[in-house]
């Protein structure tokens, strides 16, 4: 071992302390790695670095001594295969008996791994002072400038790379490594603490998510249940309106089974009492004594009495089929008109908040200062508008401008007497004489005589509804073309226009109607739906 260690260390280049690379020998006997020995000679006046002595020509590779160095390195460098230690431990590139030690630390500088006994010896020389330690790592030869074979200890901050202190040239920006690391672990701190904000705003989201999910789940859920029961309820109904029609039959079916039965019993009576008076007939016709024949002649009916037919009533009263088809229609449709608050429940998602537009408004409309109410006493309250303003139709329009997507508004109307409300086209008339017709670009409801409700479709459509709605509903869906109505007060469907012919922006309409019999005083008013009023 003691050779081993004298061998590395006439290996050892004395100007940049490494083994030597490309070694040469001076005519003084010195030896040097090439590079380091023209790169001092270029500097200092053609001197050997060791005792000055003058070097007048330029040495040639020793070969000798690369071979040697050769030897050396593949006997250090040997297949760690054959390192007989643990698994992921680095083995000391001193020792030579087995490979067995463990190396404790690695020398950058010398870019040797040492064991503990190796370690010791490396640190008592003189030389080796300041070369730099470190917990033992694998390929060392990646830890040296690929050009210089030095330590690379430097970094050169415009190419940020790390180089050795024989690469710096005059004016680059160099910082030791450990300046850059302190550098680099601050910036890491802080994408650190970056990445950790940004974890836990992810994980907020994730939460929010699952949240927002669960809570739609159970919405989707409730909604399956309730609608499951309520064609559960309808197919009850069905399933006893089909037993009370054909329970007739049933009754029918029964009452001719046994009348059959009993006019079988008849008429086959009857049948052996005919063949009796043939019979009879027959034996008396073979008698030869006249008295005998007439004494014995046997009692014939004088006419057979057709009553068999069978006469069973199995009509089915058309009046008993009528109310019950009826009573079923009726039901079924309370049954399904609960799917209509399904219905609403979506559409309140699309809630829109509307502001009247008084420069729209009618003369004798009374406009609330937030713009929500609006009531025709009659008054003529302004000097006469622009040309937006109705004329002389008492109407007035919100400001939302609805272009796409779907828009959703509540408007109380109370115990108003009549009204109308729906949408218009921007574009639509609002001079003279009104048309309110869909081709017109109305689409709208109205109230009128107190409980007569119509859909103002071409001709007008008279609607039956079952209550008088207090709050009504107006859903707007502009791809799909269509506007519906609804009562508020218990969900349910008023009408809807289909298949609209918008191509334009559409804007809510009011029209509150005159107070002509002191019962219509009451005003329109949007309602505001806030999140905490949407039904889920």
């Amino acid at each position: 071992m003691a050779t081993a260690i004298d061998v590395s260390h006439h290996l050892q280049c004395p100007i940049c302390k490494n083994l030597f690379e490309d070694p040469v020998t001076t005519s003084c006997g010195h030896s040097f790695c090439q590079r380091c020995l023209d790169k001092h000679i270029s500097m200092n006046d053609q001197q050997c670095p060791l005792c000055q002595e003058p070097v007048y020509t330029k040495p040639s590779v020793n070969i000798a001594l690369e071979t040697l160095l050769r030897e050396f390195l593949q006997m250090q460098m040997a297949d760690l295969s054959l390192y007989t230690g643990e698994r992921g431990e680095i083995p000391c590139n001193i020792c030579e008996e087995n490979l067995t030690s463990t190396a404790v630390k690695s020398c950058l500088t010398c870019l040797l791994s040492y064991c503990e006994h190796h370690l010791k010896r490396h640190q008592s020389l003189e030389r080796h002072r300041g070369h730099k330690l470190v917990t033992p790592v694998e390929r060392l030869e990646e830890k040296a400038c690929r050009v210089h074979g030095r330590p690379l200890e430097l970094y050169y901050k415009r190419e940020k790379r790390l180089i050795c202190t024989l690469c710096v040239k005059t004016g680059e920006d160099v910082i030791s490594m450990e300046t850059e690391r302190e550098r680099r672990e601050a910036e890491q701190q802080n994408a650190i603490k970056g990445l950790e904000s940004m974890t836990n705003q992810s994980e907020n989201k994730l939460e929010d998510l699952q949240k927002t999910v669960t809570k739609y789940q159970a919405h989707i859920d409730r909604e399956q249940r309730e609608i499951k029961e309520v064609f559960a309820e309808v197919m009850d109904v069905v399933r006893r309106a089909e037993e009370d029609l054909l329970a007739p039959l049933e009754d029918g079916r029964r009452c001719l089974e046994k009348e059959e039965a009993e006019k079988t019993q008849q008429i086959q009576k009857e049948i052996l009492k005919y063949r009796e008076i043939i019979d009879d007939l027959n034996q008396n016709k073979k008698e030869e004594d006249d008295m005998v024949f007439l004494q014995s002649y046997p009692s014939v009916p004088a006419e057979l009495k057709d009553d068999w037919t069978v006469s069973i009533d199995t009509e089915l009263k058309f009046g008993s089929m009528r109310n019950i088809n009826s009573s079923a229609l009726v039901s079924i449709r309370t049954h399904l008109e609960k799917l209509c608050s399904f219905e609403i429940r979506r559409i309140q998602r699309f809630s829109v908040d509307v502001i009247l537009d008084e420069e729209t408004s009618h003369l004798s409309l009374e406009v609330s200062p937030e713009g929500k109410t609006v009531r025709d006493n009659g008054k003529v309250h302004a000097s006469p508008g622009g040309p937006g303003q109705f004329d002389l139709v008492g109407g007035i329009l919100g400001r939302l401008q609805i272009k796409s997507g779907r828009a959703f508004w509540v408007v109380e109307v109370g115990e108003k007497t009549s009204w109308e409300l729906g949408v218009v086209r921007e574009n639509a008339n609002r001079k003279g004489k009104v048309s309110y017709k869909p081709k017109e670009g109305y689409w709208a409801i109205v109230l009128c005589a107190s409980n007569l409700y119509g859909a103002l479709e071409d001709p007008p459509i008279q609607l039956h509804l079952s209550t008088k709605p207090q709050k009504v509903g107006v859903f707007v869906d502009y791809e799909v073309a269509f506007v519906s109505f609804y009562n508020m007060d218990n969900l349910s469907h008023i009408y809807s226009f289909t298949q609209c012919d918008f191509n334009e922006t559409l804007r809510p309409y009011f029209n509150p109607l005159p107070d002509k019999d002191g019962n219509n005083s009451h005003p329109m008013t949007i309602c505001s739906v806030n999140p905490g009023d949407i039904l889920i």
